[in-house]
């Protein structure tokens, strides 16, 4: 009688299968960990939008309906948006402790006319840093430039002095400039 072995073989993974496994999972936690800076940054440039945007309606809106001009100035210290009027003061705070150590910028840039400058220290400019920009009780406000920072993320949007929104740029196709 023949007797024949059967090889009794168990489940597992060969060492390609591991391996490639261990390399995808690698890949990935790389890619996580690179990206989630800019996932972070780009969540806390979107709460300092937020707040300016609510500051921009309450001063557009305050101006209006309360017949004087009101302004929006950044607040540095206090790392708030700060809405007067006549002795009324408003402030739209940025909770700012999620964001760490990092550097927050907002700055107002006024806008000259259209095909004119303005000399500074000896330089013909367009745009010059101003501390407000004002909303005025017919629905405009002051052509300005707001740019926001937040480490190394930029963004800044230029605003409609009449309407008071923002402006769309006809090349890209999209808010911003």
């Amino acid at each position: 009688m023949m007797v024949t072995a059967r090889r009794n073989r168990t489940a597992g993974f060969t060492l390609i299968e591991v391996l490639l496994t261990v390399s995808l999972i690698a890949m990935l936690s790389t890619l996580f960990v690179i990206n989630i800076g800019a996932l972070l940054r780009d969540g806390e440039l979107e709460t300092l939008e937020n707040e300016y945007w609510r500051a921009v309606d309450a001063a557009r809106t305050g101006a209006v309906f309360r017949q004087s001009p009101h302004f929006i100035e950044w607040d540095d210290k206090a790392r708030s948006f700060v809405v007067s009027s006549s002795g009324v003061t408003e402030r739209f705070h940025v909770d700012t402790k999620a964001f760490g150590d990092v550097d927050v910028a907002v700055r107002f840039e006024e806008i000259a006319p259209e095909n004119s400058y303005v000399l500074i220290r000896g330089e013909l400019v367009s745009r010059r840093d101003i501390a407000t920009v004002g909303f005025y009780p017919d629905g405009t406000c002051s052509p300005y430039v707001v740019s926001m920072t937040i480490g190394d993320f930029e963004t800044s949007f230029q605003m409609d002095p009449w309407t008071g929104v923002q402006l769309v740029d006809p090349e890209e196709g999209h808010a911003g400039i």
